[in-house]
């Protein structure tokens, strides 16, 4: 069963392969629903926390760790909404700096699967180029 968002731009940022069968690219985006990253910006400390939803009813997205295990439900075709929240870890507490919002729409093509990434909306400063690089980490 596909699981696609009839909304999902025809005009997208960045496309590329992940040398990966697609269920196991699913897995892969499953577990990295609620995990942090963080990293240094100048000298400051930012918390990234990286949530993932998969499309449903082709008209909305739900959170990944509601649906039941769908990696082998899941064919041909599948979109997701990364929210990626990016939070300054300050000594007087934690301050929002911004939000990245991308679409996703991962392929099956046999051994491999094609991702095409749009960027939703102006706001944070992620890029698609960016996004692809944190995709690919997880997905070895």
């Amino acid at each position: 069963m596909r699981r696609i968002y009839y909304r999902f731009p025809k005009t997208f940022d960045l496309d590329f392969d992940l040398n990966r069968p697609f269920p196991e690219v699913l897995g892969c985006i499953r577990r990295l629903h609620d995990t942090h990253q963080t990293n240094r910006r100048g000298t400051d400390l930012v918390k990234r926390q990286i949530l993932v939803q998969l499309a449903t009813n082709k008209m909305s997205f739900e959170m990944v760790d509601s649906l039941p295990p769908f990696e082998e439900t899941v064919t041909e075709t599948a979109d997701f909404r990364f929210i990626l929240h990016d939070i300054l870890l300050a000594a007087k507490g934690r301050v929002p700096l911004g939000e990245n919002i991308f679409l996703m729409r991962v392929q099956d093509k046999g051994p491999l699967s094609e991702c095409t990434v749009v960027k939703e909306g102006q706001q944070g400063t992620m890029d698609a180029t960016e996004f692809k690089t944190l995709l690919k980490g997880a997905c070895p």
